[in-house]
C-alpha cells in the first residue's frame, strides 16, 4: 500500500508502507531545480520514523546532468544515508541514466547498503528482506 505525498508531471513521491520506504518515481527529464526539489522532498520523507528505506524508480527517468549527479553524490546521499537503512534503485531503460545512477552510488560503496534492480518488484523484495 502506498500513500501519495506529491505528484508533478515529471516526479511522483509516495510513502510505500509495505517496505517502509520513501519512493520517488521519475517520468522523463527534469530541469535541475525540479530534480533537486523532488529529491529533497523524498529525503524529507525519509525523516519520518516509520521510513527506513529509499526506493528510487528510474525506469522512465530521463538524462541527469553531471552537475546534478555530483550534487546527489556529494550532498544528498551522505545526508540520506543517515536517515535510511537501504537504498534500492530500479535502473532506467535509458543507458545514459543507468550509467548516471551507477556512477553516483558506486562512489558511495562501503558507506551505504544499496542495490540496483531491473524491476520495482525485485527492489521491494530486497527492501523487505
Amino acid at each position: 500500500m502506498s500513500i501519495l505525498v506529491s505528484q508533478s508531471e515529471k516526479a511522483t513521491i509516495e510513502e510505500e508502507l509495505d517496505v517502509q520506504a520513501a519512493m520517488i518515481t521519475f517520468h522523463g527529464s527534469l530541469k535541475s531545480e525540479e530534480y533537486r526539489a523532488a529529491m529533497l522532498a523524498n529525503y524529507d520523507l525519509c525523516k519520518k520514523p516509520q521510513i527506513k528505506n529509499w526506493l528510487q524508480n528510474n525506469i522512465d527517468a530521463g538524462i541527469l546532468s553531471l552537475e546534478d549527479q555530483k550534487w546527489v553524490s556529494e550532498s544528498l546521499i551522505p545526508k540520506a544515508a543517515q536517515e535510511v537503512d537501504k537504498i534500492a534503485v530500479v535502473v532506467s531503460k535509458d543507458v545514459f541514466r543507468k550509467f548516471a545512477a551507477k556512477n553516483i552510488l558506486d562512489k558511495q560503496k562501503g558507506k551505504l547498503n544499496f542495490q540496483y534492480f531491473n524491476s520495482l518488484e525485485e527492489a521491494k523484495d530486497w527492501l523487505k528482506s
